[in-house]
């Protein structure tokens, strides 16, 4: 059974987020970031936008802070959203397009209720397919076996 925790409120798949899989994958990688982030190791924690608390790392993403501040679950809630005129929406689904995802299609299917065929697909999506092992989508290599991993869907630079 997919595990629902990880249906980004965006539209993003929690489970390709770097900081998710550092919590999930070992001390060393939480160490890595922290050294990136400026912050102790322990503050590089998250399991997941369904289940946030004022310890997770992602409490404080302004688009988190933004649903909370006007008591919706998902973007697609905001009439903003919908009428794609939401400055911080179109900031991350911009970058995020950059990798190849397009969180507006992905929130369309979590309102569709498809939540549990989506985690599937995007489980596999961020698997490595040399060795199996869960990746972040920013990583151009698998932290566990090395692996380049494919440009499926990435935006190629000019």
């Amino acid at each position: 059974m997919p595990n629902s925790r990880l249906i980004g409120r965006c539209g993003l798949y929690c489970g390709a987020c770097t900081i998710y899989r550092a919590y999930q994958d070992g001390r060393q990688f939480q160490e890595l970031l922290a050294a990136k982030y400026n912050c102790q190791p322990e503050q590089v924690r998250c399991e997941g936008c369904q289940v946030l608390t004022e310890s997770c790392w992602g409490y404080n993403c302004p688009i988190v802070a933004c649903l909370r501040t006007h008591g919706y679950n998902f973007c697609y809630e905001c009439a903003q959203w919908a009428h794609r005129t939401c400055e911080k929406y179109a900031r991350i689904a911009n970058s995020y397009a950059g990798r190849g995802e397009d969180v507006y299609a992905n929130l369309l299917t979590i309102q569709a209720g498809h939540t549990d065929e989506w985690l599937q697909e995007q489980e596999q999506r961020w698997r490595c397919t040399a060795c199996g092992q869960p990746s972040a989508a920013w990583d151009d290599r698998c932290r566990w076996c090395g692996a380049i991993k494919p440009n499926e869907g990435k935006k190629q630079a000019p």
